[in-house]
C-alpha cells in the first residue's frame, strides 16, 4: 500500500508539477491551430509527401517543445490535413533534437557524437514518416474520415470532472512553485 500511494504522489504530484505546463502549452497551441489555421492551408503546403515532411523536420528541430507538448499540437495539425507520416516525423524530430538537447549531448559526448545523433535523428524521423504514410495508403486508412464520420460527439460527466480535477492539479502545481519562489526570495537578505 505505501508504494501505491507513493507512486500516486508522485503521479499526481511531482510528474504533473514537471509535465503540466508542457501540456497547457500543447493544448492551448492546439487549439490556436485548430482556431486559425485552415484546412485548405495544410493540404496545399503540408498535406502529404516527403516535402511536407522536410518542413515538418525544420520546424520541429530548432523548436523547444518536449513530447508532451507536441503531441496535442501533431493531433490538431492532422484533423487540418497533415499527413500522419508528416506528424509523426514532428513527434519524433521535435523533443529529440531541440537546442538544449543537442547542448547537453555535445558536452557530455562530443561535438562528432552529436552530429552522429543529430543526423540520425533526421534520417530515422524521415524514414519512419515515409513507413507511416505507406502503411496508411496501402491499407486505405484515412484520418480525415474518421474525424468527419464521427460526427458530434457528447461528453459526459465523468470527463467534465476529471478536466476540473486535472487541471485542479495542475493549478495548483503553478501556485506551489510560485509560492516556492516567493519564499525563497523572500528568505534572502537585502545588502
Amino acid at each position: 500500500m505505501d508504494k501505491f500511494r507513493s507512486g500516486m504522489k508522485f503521479a499526481f504530484g511531482d510528474l504533473l508539477d514537471d509535465i503540466g505546463s508542457w501540456l497547457m502549452l500543447g493544448v492551448l497551441l492546439a487549439g490556436l491551430i485548430g482556431v486559425f489555421l485552415s484546412p485548405g492551408l495544410i493540404e496545399a503546403y503540408l498535406g502529404d509527401g516527403i516535402l511536407s515532411m522536410l518542413i515538418m523536420l525544420v520546424v520541429a528541430t530548432p523548436l523547444y517543445v518536449c513530447a508532451t507538448a507536441s503531441t496535442p499540437i501533431a493531433a490538431a495539425l492532422v484533423m487540418k490535413g497533415l499527413s500522419p507520416g508528416a506528424a509523426l516525423v514532428f513527434l519524433l524530430a521535435g523533443p529529440a533534437t531541440n537546442m538544449a538537447t543537442l547542448t547537453v549531448v555535445s558536452k557530455l559526448l562530443g561535438k562528432k557524437t552529436a552530429l552522429i545523433y543529430l543526423i540520425s535523428i533526421l534520417i530515422n524521423s524521415l524514414l519512419f514518416g515515409v513507413l507511416v504514410n505507406f502503411i496508411y495508403d496501402f491499407s486505405g486508412l484515412s484520418i480525415q474520415n474518421w474525424i468527419s464520420s464521427g460526427g458530434e460527439e457528447s461528453h459526459g460527466v465523468i470527463a467534465y470532472i476529471s478536466t476540473l480535477v486535472l487541471l485542479f492539479l495542475i493549478f495548483k502545481g503553478f501556485v506551489s512553485k510560485f509560492l516556492f519562489q516567493f519564499k525563497k526570495t523572500d528568505m534572502v537578505p537585502l545588502s
